[in-house]
């Protein structure tokens, strides 16, 4: 029997997370249905590989991920039955490392998997992601540039990982076309099991596996207040010379991931009205590269279709109401003082602490 290797591409904000997330808590699971998803030498998942690949910086990182890729890639045809390799960030590969990726995987059937979702929610969600990353800029102009960008050769990371057509040309691009597997990510409220059981259903992975970790590591979308007061945020720590890994654990994942992201309630960021024409016509190509390309379809196309609010109620996602913003900022000084008292008790010796009523 020929064994595979799936390479997972992306694209990032569509499940990928708990995709990775499933696979990571079930790999003992899959491996003993012949399928294995490889663990890494510095965290466990394969995000140095991707960023070797790609040859991304990504904050300083890239320097100890060289050879994570050859290493990742080496492992995936050594194992004794097929293979899994995913990352969202792969599908900034060029068509050269692309390339590349598939040379060092060629005495394995390759096969690519991008899962996609409709732009509608891909826009507002790769703009919070990069306020998540230190960026400052404001959503209607995020908006603007990624219209004005070049979708087949993009300067710009939206169309680098979004661009759907392009994606799956520079990374099938000597594939046989049943080997080239695009996943629609079921709509909006849908329960998370679905994008599973079609990524499974693709992968051939066993569907008796725990999927209620993977859920509690989804990668919350934040509202437009959260957003706006991390953007502010960002704007007052410029030129602060933050280091990157302090960054990343005390605004990304304890206030963005921990704080933030759980709020109840909070208003979602939309495309503003008068860039829903492109997007359509944006999905209408899409479509139609889809039907014309031969390439495996799981899920239904009409998922990718832009499903919009009444423009009359649309909500400017750069001027958020003042008190929904205030409220965030307190609520996140508020945990950041809790965690703080934590600590404080931890490191007091415990007769002081009984004389403190701690």
């Amino acid at each position: 029997m020929t064994r595979r290797v799936f390479v997972h591409v992306g694209a990032p904000k569509t499940g990928t997370t708990y995709l990775q997330a499933t696979m990571a808590a079930n790999r003992s699971l899959l491996a003993g249905h012949g399928v294995t998803y490889p663990s890494t030498s510095i965290s466990g998942n394969h995000f140095d590989a991707a960023i070797d690949l790609i040859d991304h910086r990504w904050g300083g990182r890239l320097e100890q991920a060289r050879g994570h890729w050859d290493r990742l890639a080496g492992a995936a045809t050594k194992t004794p039955g097929d293979a899994v390799i995913s990352h969202e960030v792969l599908a900034a590969a060029t068509a050269e490392q692309a390339s590349k990726a598939r040379g060092l995987l060629a005495d394995r059937e390759v096969h690519i998997v991008y899962t996609a979702r409709d732009l509608a929610r891909q826009i507002p969600a790769e703009w919070q992601e990069t306020v998540k990353h230190r960026g400052r800029q404001q959503f209607r102009r995020f908006v603007a540039d990624l219209a004005k960008d070049n979708r087949t050769h993009p300067s710009g990371w939206f169309w680098k990982v979004q661009g759907l057509p392009a994606v799956l040309e520079r990374w099938g691009d000597d594939l046989p076309r049943e080997h080239v597997h695009l996943i629609t990510v079921p709509a909006a409220g849908s329960p998370p099991d679905v994008l599973w059981d079609r990524f499974a259903s693709v992968v051939g992975l066993p569907a008796d596996l725990d999927l209620e970790a993977a859920e509690r590591s989804a990668n919350a979308s934040l509202g437009t207040a959260e957003t706006a007061l991390m953007r502010h945020l960002n704007i007052a720590l410029k030129g602060r010379s933050i280091p990157q890994p302090v960054y990343a654990t005390t605004v990304r994942e304890l206030l963005a991931r921990d704080v933030l992201g759980p709020r109840k309630g909070t208003l979602r960021a939309t495309v503003p009205p008068r860039f829903r024409s492109f997007v359509e016509e944006v999905t209408t190509q899409w479509r139609d590269w889809i039907a014309a390309s031969g390439i495996d379809v799981v899920g239904d196309v009409d998922e990718l279709t832009p499903q919009w609010d009444d423009p009359v109620d649309w909500v400017d996602p750069d001027k958020p109401p003042a008190e929904d913003v205030l409220d965030s900022a307190v609520q996140s000084i508020a945990k950041l003082v809790e965690l703080e008292a934590d600590r404080y008790r931890s490191s007091t010796p415990r007769k002081l602490r009984r004389r403190l009523g701690l």
